[in-house]
């Protein structure tokens, strides 16, 4: 049987390929501007290494899509995966502004990450694995807590007010969209591609937006990939151990994500073997630092919203095809000088909001309530991280004021936070409090090891956040001993 859906597979491309192609952008920007990596190094070496690791990983999730649709007769609709959003800007600004700054070394700083990168993938791999094994002990509130809270935030909530900063070329055409989608539109339009063009063609016509000649005329060339050991001197090792904290955080962060996206694919009867799929996030993020890619890779949240657009796995292998040909010419920089970074952000927005719709119609009514208590803290981190972003340029201290600091308490976590505080709601709503009491101990661990509610991993006996799980451990643990429902079951 075969399955061709022209513009299920077009929208997908195009909203998949944007998501990752946004975050290139923004990165050639600073790599050249704030840390002075010299422009020969990020367009022969950097770019081709960021859109080959892309391409392999694409490639790898349309074998794997369409292997299962062979198998089971059925139309699969690929994994999504790219550059994994938080991962590139904190390595830019986190680890490598900070080493060129200190240093005037920007090409230490480079190297830095490629390891970084390397580290982060052995780690997300690891965390991964024990993760998909221990997550038949995982309420389902939990994992979809931290999907709809991650896609609700970084991909509604964040992207939306730089669309309102552009309306006519921006905001216009995401309710354009939400007209025809709520409208239950044809869905043979190539809704993405047009919303691009269309934001593209106003933003030129009312000069919100101005072609760069200067990279186009820099753009066209031919340039390979280049497979090169890691640059693995005392200087990049040091670094890579003070940053060690962060990558190990980060990776675990990733590992949730993907466990999270995978369950969304779960719902849309598309059963991946998990295990191949996270050792294919891993392994190719991992390898990709050999040819010069120093962010990580992962999966993306959004399989659900293309499995309705009937896309199938062979977006996946167009989005690899486009990004072979970027990391072989310039035209990553040509696409920069032409497309304002803005008008796909319309895309990822609505991905959002049905991503988040999707988590809700997977749980019982009553547990509604659970969802939107774990989407708190992952809101909180974005307001925190918006802050902490402005009081740095501006140099002013804010965590002297108690609510800033309780929501720093909040963000730094937030997502492991929000997965076992979800839990042990979960399991008081089922009145089993032996379980709750043990995801209140799980939660002072990660407070004590600094997994959540501190800048870095780190060992902290101490702190008022420990105190209350101890009290509240106390308080569950005397409820489950003194009712007949004490027992321990997950």
């Amino acid at each position: 049987m075969k399955y061709n859906n022209f513009s299920g597979n077009l929208n997908a491309t195009v909203g998949v390929f944007f998501d990752s192609f946004a975050k290139i952008a923004i990165s050639i920007a600073v790599m050249t501007g704030a840390i002075h990596l010299a422009p020969e190094i990020v367009h022969h070496q950097v770019i081709p290494g960021v859109c080959f690791g892309l391409f392999m990983l694409n490639l790898a999730y349309y074998l794997q899509a369409k292997y299962m649709t062979r198998k089971t007769g059925q139309s699969i609709t690929a994994l999504p995966s790219g550059l994994q959003s938080s991962c590139v800007f904190v390595w830019l600004f986190a680890v490598m502004l900070p080493i060129s700054s200190r240093t005037g070394n920007p090409l230490l700083a480079y190297h830095v990450v490629l390891v970084a990168n390397f580290l982060n993938a052995i780690f997300f791999t690891i965390v991964s694995i024990i993760l998909i094994t221990c997550k038949k002990y995982i309420p389902k509130t939990a994992l979809f807590s931290g999907l709809a809270g991650s896609a609700f935030t970084w991909l509604a909530v964040n992207n939306l007010p730089l669309l309102v900063a552009h309306p006519l070329s921006g905001l216009l055409p995401l309710f354009v969209m939400l007209i025809l989608m709520f409208a239950k539109y044809d869905k043979n339009v190539p809704l993405i591609m047009l919303g691009v063009i269309f934001g593209t063609i106003i933003a030129l016509l009312t000069n919100e937006f101005t072609v760069n000649n200067n990279l186009i005329n820099q753009s066209i060339y031919l340039h390979l990939p280049q497979f090169a050991g890691l640059p693995l001197d005392s200087n990049v090792i040091n670094y890579c151990l003070q940053f060690l904290p962060l990558i190990i955080a980060f990776a675990v962060i990733d590992a949730i994500s993907a466990v999270q996206t995978l369950e969304e694919a779960r719902l849309s009867d598309d059963k991946f073997n998990p295990y191949t799929s996270l050792f294919i996030s891993g392994g190719i993020s991992g390898l990709s630092a050999f040819f010069g890619n120093p962010f990580a890779m992962a999966l993306f949240f959004g399989h659900s919203s293309w499995k309705r657009a009937n896309a199938t796995a062979n977006y996946s292998l167009f989005n690899g095809l486009i990004y072979l040909l970027l990391a072989f010419s310039g035209v990553a920089q040509l696409l920069v000088a032409v497309i304002p970074d803005w008008v796909a952000l319309p895309v990822l927005i609505i991905i959002g909001l049905m991503t988040t719709a999707v988590s809700f119609q997977a749980l019982e009514k009553d547990e509604h309530i659970l969802l939107v208590i774990g989407i708190i803290p992952i809101l909180i981190e974005l307001i925190y991280n918006k802050l902490e972003l402005l009081a740095f340029q501006h140099n002013i201290e804010i965590l002297n004021d108690p609510t800033i600091h309780g929501m720093f308490i909040l963000s730094k976590g937030a997502i492991l936070f929000s997965m076992l505080i979800t839990s042990m709601l979960y399991y008081v709503m089922k009145r089993n409090w032996g379980s709750a009491f043990i995801c209140v101990i799980f939660l002072l661990v990660c407070s004590t090891l600094g997994l959540i509610h501190s800048q870095s991993p780190q060992l902290i006996f101490f702190s008022t956040m420990n105190y209350f799980y101890i009290s509240l451990a106390f308080i569950l643990l005397f409820i489950a001993l003194v009712t007949k429902n004490a027992r321990i079951k997950i």
